[in-house]
Order: structure tokens, then sequence, then C-alpha cells
């Protein structure tokens, strides 16, 4: 299954999500384009003596967006995948053991009130974990965040919860 976020494979019996390459290419192409604004920036700053200070401040924060970039870069191919048994990694980290996996939830990120959400892996006992990826880390509503969490449901066979 593909869509515009992410490309889900059946490999070997496991279920394997990456970002799709459109999604991947967007999210570092905006980071390098926010970066190179914000260099443009400091080079109008940095005409001036008197302003220098502002040019290097925005120099500065041109920081962020690029090492967001690179790293969004670096990980486009980096899976997420599903197990026959339940056992969920991202890349060569564990999320959980086989069969662990009680739900997926869809969390508000920040508490009750925020409307972005996250997807979660719900393990026995309650505990949340959720997906590290910068890919599929936030959705903007629960509404946006549901397909990703069905996939996942799917592969797991396990309820969704939350989410409105």
């Amino acid at each position: 299954m593909e869509t515009t976020l992410y490309v889900v494979k059946r490999e070997d019996g496991r279920r394997v999500i990456v970002p799709s390459p459109l999604h991947a290419g967007l999210m570092a192409g905006l980071f390098g384009a926010g970066s190179a604004f914000l260099i443009y920036l400091s080079t109008l700053f940095f005409r001036r003596t008197d302003t220098a200070i502002f040019g290097a401040l925005f120099l500065l924060v041109a920081v962020l967006p690029a090492g967001l970039g690179i790293r969004a870069w670096r990980t486009r191919r980096t899976p997420l995948t599903i197990e026959p048994g339940g056992r969920v990694s991202y890349g060569q980290r564990e999320l959980c053991a086989a069969g662990t996996v009680r739900a997926i939830r869809i969390a508000p990120v920040g508490g009750a009130r925020a409307i972005e959400c996250e997807v979660c892996l719900e393990l026995d006992g309650g505990k949340l974990v959720p997906i590290p990826s910068q890919y599929f880390a936030e959705f903007p509503t629960s509404a946006q965040a549901r397909p990703f969490a069905r996939e996942l449901a799917d592969a797991l066979g396990v309820p969704v919860t939350g989410g409105g």
C-alpha cells in the first residue's frame, strides 16, 4: 500500500514501512530551503557592520533546519518493521518484544488538550512507546494519524484506541 506519506511492503512475512520518496524529499528539501532562507537573511545584516550581530544570529539559527534536513535525508530509508510474531523495530532498534503490544494508541502530543497527536505502541501494563522516526512521529490531527495507526494495528492484530 502506498500513500503520499509512507509505503508499506511485505517482505518475508513481515511488514516494512518507510516514508514515501515524495514525503522524504519534501521534508529534507523544505528544511534545506528554510536553512537557505535564513542564510540569505543573515547576508542582509552582514552588509552593515553595525548589524552584523543579527547576521550571526540568523546564521546560528540556520543550523537547526539544516541539521533536521540532514537527519531527514539520512533516515529516509530507515524502516519501521513488524515481524510476524509482533516484534516491532525501527532500523536496528527494537521498540517492543514479540507479543507485548496490546493496542495502537493515538495520543495527543503535550497533554489531553493538544490538537497534534502521535501514534504509540501500547504495551502490557499500559506503557506507551512512541515511534521514534520524524516521518511517523506526529500528525496534525487524529484523523490523519488513523490510517497509519490502522496499518500498524492490522499488522499486529490489535485494536486502535484513542484519537476521538
